[in-house]
């Protein structure tokens, strides 16, 4: 009887991971995830429906959620920068927080473990360098976190973003790093997005 409660248990803790993420589909008809959290993001899409308009209303979107009420401006959809095969490179969520900006890297191709004194460095097309420090604290998710504004500060990195195309990132983690170049319409896009998330 024992052996039967704790095989029900186990498998009980396990479900739960398995509904951690759903996918929904809003009234215009975008795919989303729906994290535990009560956070979501836009669904990957595949590179032909990528979007090529540098309209903020083809960037971003806000949303409300029907049950906090709560409303998330963010990126339409993940901004990925990777090879074709996706196992090296970022994918990122570019979104609104409670008075910051927020930028969540997935770093893939590296050590899965990041550190909090870890940094990334971003290089400008126009010569001029930038090192922004992980401040979601040590995980072994791949993320590389980042706050802009408000009270995080980071204000002066934000205007560079905001103003100067990347030319290449590299995230480091804790045995290594993941370094990427920005074609040019990844570097205005990524320009492009963070100007179009304003803080009110």
């Amino acid at each position: 009887m024992k052996k039967t409660i704790l095989l029900f248990t186990i498998l009980l803790i396990s479900s739960f991971g398995l509904f951690a993420q759903t996918e929904a589909t809003t009234k215009d008809g975008k795919k989303v995830t729906l994290n535990d959290n009560g956070t979501w993001i836009y669904a990957e899409t595949s590179e032909t429906e990528e979007i090529v308009s540098f309209e903020c209303a083809d960037l971003i979107s806000s949303e409300t959620d029907k049950i906090s009420g709560r409303t998330i401006t963010g990126a339409i959809r993940r901004f990925l920068v990777a090879n074709d095969a996706r196992d090296y490179g970022f994918a990122m969520t570019i979104m609104m927080g409670a008075g910051s900006l927020i930028l969540n890297i997935k770093v893939v191709g590296a050590s899965s473990c990041v550190d909090d004194d870890n940094k990334m460095n971003l290089l400008f097309r126009d010569g001029t360098r930038l090192e922004l420090k992980n401040i979601e604290g040590f995980n072994c998710k791949s993320t590389f976190t980042v706050y802009f504004g408000g009270g995080m500060g980071n204000t002066k990195a934000l205007h560079a973003i905001r103003t100067k195309e990347v030319e290449t990132m590299r995230v480091w983690t804790s045995d290594g790093f993941v370094e990427k170049d920005f074609s040019s319409e990844q570097s205005k896009k990524f320009m492009k997005i963070f100007d179009c998330l304003r803080l009110k």
